[in-house]
């Protein structure tokens, strides 16, 4: 009967936002993702030319390197996507962002493109981590999902 009043776990499907292969967060070539500085998440080494909204919400940062996109979700959990290691070097050039600061996105839309083989000339792995930026604010556990049978990455748990 009390159970009315206590207040449910939320969950969260993020889906793939680029075609490849899924790798642990730890496996990513930058410190900053691997030691989950920035969050927890997963990482992907890209094989398309476009990253996608992971889930419905609105973007929060696309700067202007074009490189990252933030988005923030229905139910408050901060999602980034980090194309590429140290791509911030590269200005800009080689990405084209379709999203702006405060746009509202459904799951599937396109966010950025990027020019993987310009990227790869200019040195910089592709490994494009998705990371959850506020879990430990949230209190958001995350339930990974790999492997090339699903199109999901993550489901999360916002606890409450």
């Amino acid at each position: 009967m009390f159970d009315y009043f206590k207040k449910k776990d939320d969950t969260l499907i993020l889906y793939r936002p680029v075609e490849g292969k899924v790798i642990d967060i730890s496996e990513a070539e930058d410190n900053m993702f691997a030691d989950k500085m920035m969050g927890d998440g997963v990482a992907i080494e890209p094989e398309s030319n476009d990253i996608f909204s992971p889930c419905d919400g609105k973007i929060l940062l696309v700067p202007k390197t074009l490189h990252a996109v933030a988005l923030l979700s229905s139910n408050g959990v901060e999602i980034l996507i980090h194309i590429g290691i140290d791509t911030v070097e590269l200005k800009g050039q080689g990405f084209t962002s379709h999203v702006s600061a405060g746009d509202m996105v459904k799951r599937g839309d396109k966010l950025i493109s990027f020019d993987r083989e310009y990227i790869m000339r200019e040195g910089k792995p592709l490994t494009t981590p998705i990371v959850i930026t506020n879990g430990d604010d949230k209190n958001i556990e995350i339930k990974k999902i790999f492997g090339d049978n699903t199109d999901i990455i993550m489901e999360l748990k916002i606890k409450g």
